[in-house]
């Protein structure tokens, strides 16, 4: 059996173009991942009143997908390569958006 991994930029799930390709294929979601990149790009949009909704989905995503939120290491343009080993940036990465969507009271 294959498994779909479905990326989306992080944001509101009603919007996200890439599921509703991944829906065309595999209707009921039953071998679907959706993975939500860009996190770090969303940190202001979400408040203890609303970070765990946005994690649901707003009620747009089915409770059973299986889904995952992260920022992945970057750099900037021009760099020779990454500024430090690229498992400590991912490291790094995971560490911080922890910490954010803990500060703003996920569950």
């Amino acid at each position: 059996r294959n498994v779909m991994l479905c990326v989306e930029q992080a944001g509101d799930a009603a919007t996200m173009s890439s599921l509703a390709r991944c829906r065309n294929l595999d209707p009921k979601f039953e071998r679907t991942i959706l993975i939500r990149n860009k996190l770090d790009k969303y940190y202001k949009d979400l408040t203890p009143d609303n970070v765990n909704k946005w994690v649901d989905g707003y009620g747009d995503l089915p409770s059973h997908l299986p889904r995952f939120a992260l920022t992945l290491p970057f750099w900037q343009d021009g760099m020779a390569g990454p500024p430090k080993p690229f498992r400590e940036l991912v490291k790094d990465m995971d560490t911080e958006d922890k910490s954010q969507m803990q500060r703003r009271g996920l569950s």
